[in-house]
């Protein structure tokens, strides 16, 4: 038996080279595959952006455009330019020997507010402390009813009267139900000729000026269809005499060599005219400048004969036109003038004849353009005449189409006398810094493309000194802020699309809705999400919708770095093309989807999306659906009305994953039904943009596609395998608690209920030996034997084996013990504990014997506990083979002796209660256990072929018919180890022991010959002692992922920690009740918490040391453990 060799011992390396290499060659592909992916990643083959047509350019055909009157020669003679005019004026001035009366007080510096474009209000935000007067447009006239229609604009309102400046809201003719809003002659006709409208008009005005606290009106009535100018003189005489009185400012909007006004008698009723100094060259006419300064010089010079210069208010461009050849001209402002020239790398050209600027290019779809516009130079020169000319002000159109620069100077006088006193430094027009925030806009839609990203300008000027005028500008660097270019018009159409999914439940139900319905959709997809949901997402693109990047893990694009940002992008458009084929160029940023962004957070993402060759899909229609708590009711209800009052929009924003989605899900059906019904129809960000689903969505390209999709395929595989370890792991150990918990408390229920009934011993009571092997236990064998002879057991003797120890075990306990009759001392040469078992049982006579440890010391009524076992009737004359001693800790003087102690009462002895309900107790502790000498026998006695020679003794005497029971009244108080080394190293040598104990006696498993052995002690150690342990870090492993993944999906982190926690409690629950059927202090759980999470880690690495040496097949020998004799005398 000695020379047996050991289970999974093997005299070739042939098993351990083939899992070496087979293992290997794992990781070598594993680890193959990093690089692969990060090439893939980093090559970062981005698909082609597909060419877009700007949805603002109206693309009206211009065969003949108009060409404006140019200056007669008469004329080019007397307007020689600013420089010369102000050169003449202050020759004028020296002549008078004084100096023109400076106004700088009285200057009126105004500007035009409107509320259709968000840079509107930043300018005037940031601005408003340069003005002292503002003319928001707010005043409409409602072409069904006539009557005063107003659009406050509130938050401009709040900025005004905080800044203190005169408003005066312009009011117009425009029709908005005519084309783009177009001036319409016959709604001021009604007016004009209907004396209770007009009457009705004016007082409404009245009463609004009242209501707000406003300083006056601005008239600005177009297009008219009047024979004469007695009307609209008439209608100003009647709003002048009404509000003049009342302290209210009246002031109307002229054209330029417009015939329809009578600027001499409309002056009268005026306090100021507005005189529009622009459009010299405009949208319908052939290229030229905005504004020129002979045309200016000239349109002031005829009106100022009219009417007296101190009337004048001069309204000068901040905008310019870009004239696409042979169609209408597009108005621009500033910076998109200056971003179209950075895009197609124009060069502006300062012209020093007309003081305008202008640049060509050709577009991206090969057609040319000419772009004329006004800057803080050409301004400069406009006001600077201006002020000399001694007009009342001027008045910028309009705020938020302006060069910044601009407010370097507006806020002074422009003046000689102004400028001698308190010169302009010009250097601050040459450094422009500009704002992140407050994006200039080209377009309309709910597309966006960053076509300009912010960056500082260098401007070179050339100053005429003498006259204080800009004579050239040099732009060397272009400055521009974020410029948006917007795509796609809905046009009576919508388009859903979902964020955060593809999700296992609500993402399957959306598209059997949208399947059903026939209607697409377009889903912006969370990597990890199609990670752990591949088959989702193929289905998604195989049902005909269209995908887009929604990030990897849901990050604030605008808060994390750049690097990061682009791999987010990069990893999900890898995933998209290799789950799919195909790759996308849609994108929409983790919490910034607003479709008309304004903010640094809202405009970062779609800068850095256009880097990686996106266009950023927003959306104007948001029921926020994925509120906690909201209901189908109110997402349908939000949608709808958020349409209805804005139906030029449609991207409609819903969310299919992220947390519960029951609500979506619900609402979908009547939000399909709704715009179904009214004929309004779905469509794809394809269509709206006019491109193919090829186009937006184009074929895969790379060498690595289909190795990508093997990764994917293998992470997805892999991630699903240990989420459900997880979930197996939980439910399993669950039960497994659940299970012992019960089985303990019917055995306890059993053991008051029916009590064991005892038979006599035949004659007097047996004889039995206490079997002792020792190896090198010179510290505690001494105690062990002391101990042994107290007990109350009247006929036992002690067989003290010594196997081979290299200390002084056997002298000592020989020579101590040489005269006690009940005490006999062997030795042998080392053989292991088995061998030393078997050499002492084999010298016993005795028909009963108690085997115990070395190390171990036994309460005195031990002996007599477990031979009163042996009395114990089972019914069916079953014979008891062997009984379980209870082990406990006796050196709990460190925290490592206490997490022991604790698993001695909650597993060991716990489970014992429990398995002996079904006779299935497997291991009869070698630190306390009674045997029939028969029943070893039989078995064939303790074998040396594992390292649990207790574990398989006790499993074959089991598989003999025998039944074996567990005694909690035979206390046994053993010394555990006091270090992490000696603990690893008897752990090792269990787990190795019990892997071989199963594997010798595998027939049995799952055998129902066995019954409680076979079919749920054995299951029990291949499950929860080898197979489910190996796995158990992988499940570990998903919580901790879990808790940084699922970070945006309350509800699944939720529902996992929930489970975890429940799992954990019922753990602690089942301890306590361990703890009191076993009569110990409670106080003692409070290591429980700390051994849960530290303990179980250790086991990990004592199982995976195990299973490598059972591969490796290398003989174990059964080892040596230092020990303290920390183990106080047990009475």
């Amino acid at each position: 038996m000695d020379g047996k060799k050991q289970v999974f011992q093997t005299v070739t390396q042939k098993r351990w080279k083939t899992f070496q290499w087979s293992s290997r060659l794992i990781l070598f592909i594993l680890i193959l595959m990093v690089p692969i992916f990060f090439i893939t990643l980093k090559r970062g083959l981005k698909p082609p952006l597909p060419l877009l047509a700007n949805s603002s350019r109206a693309g009206h055909s211009l065969e003949n455009p108009v060409t404006p009157k140019n200056l007669t020669d008469k004329e080019l003679k007397k307007f020689k330019g600013f420089d010369y005019f102000l050169r003449a004026k202050t020759k004028i001035d020296k002549l008078k020997k004084q100096p023109a009366v400076s106004k700088t007080a009285s200057e009126v510096r105004a500007a035009f507010y409107v509320d259709w474009d968000p840079q509107s209000l930043f300018s005037l935000q940031k601005n408003i402390d340069k003005l002292n007067m503002v003319i928001p447009e707010w005043f409409f006239i409602d072409p069904k009813t006539d009557l005063l229609r107003t659009e406050i604009d509130t938050a401009a309102l709040k900025v005004m009267k905080k800044g203190k400046v005169k408003i005066l809201p312009l009011i117009n003719n425009i029709n908005e139900s005519l084309g783009e809003g177009e001036f319409d002659g016959d709604l001021i006709h009604r007016i004009l000729h209907d004396t209770n409208k007009r009457e009705r008009l004016i007082d409404d005005i009245v009463k609004t000026l009242k209501k707000y606290d406003l300083q006056g009106i601005n008239i600005d009535f177009e297009e008219f269809k009047e024979n004469g100018d007695e009307p609209i003189i008439a209608f100003q005489k009647a709003l002048y005499e009404k509000l003049n009185p009342m302290g209210y400012l009246v002031t109307q909007d002229i054209m330029a060599g417009d015939d329809d006004f009578n600027v001499k008698a409309l002056s009268k009723y005026n306090d100021y005219m507005f005189l529009m100094a622009y459009d010299e060259h405009y949208a319908s006419s052939i290229p030229g400048a905005v504004s020129s300064q002979k045309w200016i010089e000239r349109i002031v010079d005829k009106t100022a004969k009219e009417i007296p210069s101190e009337k004048i208010i001069l309204c000068f461009a901040g905008y310019g036109y870009d004239w696409q050849e042979k169609e209408e001209g597009e108005t621009i402002t500033y910076d998109q003038a200056i971003a179209i020239a950075k895009q197609y790398n124009a060069t502006i050209k300062f012209d020093n004849n007309s003081y305008n600027n202008s640049f060509k290019y050709t577009d991206s779809n090969g057609k040319k353009h000419e772009v004329d516009f006004e800057d803080a130079a050409t301004n400069f020169n406009t006001i600077r005449f201006s002020d000399e000319y001694g007009l009342a002000g001027t008045a910028l159109w309009r705020l938020g189409s302006e060069d910044q620069r601009l407010w370097t100077y507006y806020h002074r006088s422009l003046t000689n006398e102004s400028l001698k006193k308190k010169p302009f430094d010009f250097k601050v027009m040459k450094r422009v810094n500009t704002r992140i925030e407050s994006p200039a806009y080209i377009g309309d839609g709910e597309i966006l493309n960053v076509i300009a990203d912010p960056a500082p300008g260098k401007i070179e000027l050339e100053i005429n000194k003498d006259e204080t005028i800009i004579t050239e500008q040099k732009y060397v660097e272009l400055p521009t802020k974020y410029v948006i270019s917007k795509f796609g018009n809905v046009n009576k159409q919508v388009i859903l699309t979902f964020d955060d999914g593809p999700d296992p439940i609500y993402t399957p139900e959306i598209l059997d809705i949208l399947k059903k319905e026939k209607v697409p959709a377009v889903f912006f997809v969370i990597g990890i999400q199609g990670e752990n949901n591949i088959p989702l997402l193929q289905r998604i693109y195989n049902e005909g919708h269209e995908i887009g990047n929604h990030t990897f893990t849901h990050p604030n694009i605008a808060l994390v770095s750049p690097e990061r940002a682009a791999k987010e992008m990069e990893t999900t458009r890898l995933l998209i093309e290799a789950v799919t084929g195909r790759s996308t160029v849609l994108f929409r940023a983790p919490y910034n989807a607003d479709a008309e962004p304004t903010t640094e957070a809202e405009l970062k993402p779609i800068a850095l999306s256009k880097a990686q060759n996106y266009y950023t899909v927003g959306e104007s229609i948001d029921p926020n659906d994925w509120e906690k708590g909201v209901s189908a009711d109110s997402i349908y209800k939000r949608t709808i009305s958020q349409y209805e009052a804005n139906p030029d929009k449609g991207i409609i924003l819903l969310h299919d994953a992220g947390g519960n989605r029951e609500a979506t899900v619900e609402a979908l059906p009547r939000i399909i039904k709704y715009f179904k019904d009214r004929n309004i129809q779905f469509t794809t960000v394809s269509h709206l943009l006019g491109k193919t689903k090829d186009e937006i969505m184009p074929e895969a390209k790379g060498p690595f596609i289909s190795l990508d999709n093997f990764i994917f395929d293998f992470g997805y595989w892999f991630g699903h395998f240990i989420t459900a370890t997880f979930w197996v792991a939980i439910f399993l150990g669950f039960l497994r608690i659940v299970l012992m918990a019960v089985m303990a408390f019917i055995k306890k229920w059993k053991d008051h209920k029916y009590p064991p009934v005892y038979s006599d011993f035949q004659g007097e009571l047996p004889k039995v030996s206490i079997i002792v092997p020792a190896y090198n236990e010179e510290i505690n064998a001494l105690k062990t034997i002391e101990n042994l002879l107290g007990q109350d057991y009247p006929f036992f003797d002690i067989v003290f084996v010594d196997d081979g120890s290299k200390d002084k075990t056997f002298e000592m306990i020989n020579e101590a013990f040489a005269n006690n009759p009940k005490v006999k001392v062997h030795t042998k040469p080392n053989g292991g504990k088995a061998s030393a078992l078997n050499y002492g049982i084999e010298l016993t006579q005795n028909d009963y014997v108690i085997c115990i440890d070395a190390d171990t010391q036994l309460k005195t009524d031990a002996v007599s506990q477990l031979m009163k076992g042996f009395r114990i009737q089972l019914k069916n004359n079953e014979e008891i083979g062997a009984i379980a001693g209870n082990v406990k800790v006796g050196n709990e003087n460190t925290m490592l002796t206490k997490w022991q102690s604790i698993e001695y009462t909650t597993a060991q002895n716990f489970d014992r209660r429990a398995f002996d309900l079904i006779n299935g107790i497997t291991v009869v502790p070698g630190a306390i256990g009674a045997f029939k000498k028969e029943a070893i026998e039989k078995a064939g006695g303790f074998t040396t072929d594992t390292l649990a020679e207790d574990c398989d003794l006790t499993i074959r005497i089991l598989k003999n018919d025998y039944h074996i029971i567990n005694c909690i009244e035979a206390v046994a108080v053993t010394e555990a180890p006091e270090s992490l080394k000696e603990f690893m190293k008897q752990r090792f040598r269990w787990s190795y022991g019990i892997m071989q104990a199963f594997w010798k006696n595998r027939d049995a498993c799952f055998n129902p010959r066995y019954k409680g052995l076979g079919m749920v002690a054995l299951p029990n150690i291949l499950l929860f002692q080898i197979v489910l342990p190996i796995f158990a870090p992988l499940a570990d492993l998903v919580l901790i992922l879990s808790l940084f993944w699922n970070y945006n999906d309350p509800d699944s982190l939720h529902k996992i920690l929930i489970y975890y926690i429940a799992f954990m409690l019922v753990d602690m629950l089942v301890s306590v009740i361990a703890f009191i059927f076993e009569k110990e202090k409670l106080t003692k759980l409070i290591w429980l918490i700390p051994q849960r999470f530290v303990y179980r880690q250790l086991m990990y690495v004592i199982l995976f040391k195990a299973l490598r040496r059972a591969i490796k097949g290398e003989s174990q020998s059964w080892g040596v453990l230092t020990r303290t004799g920390n183990v106080a005398t047990v009475k």
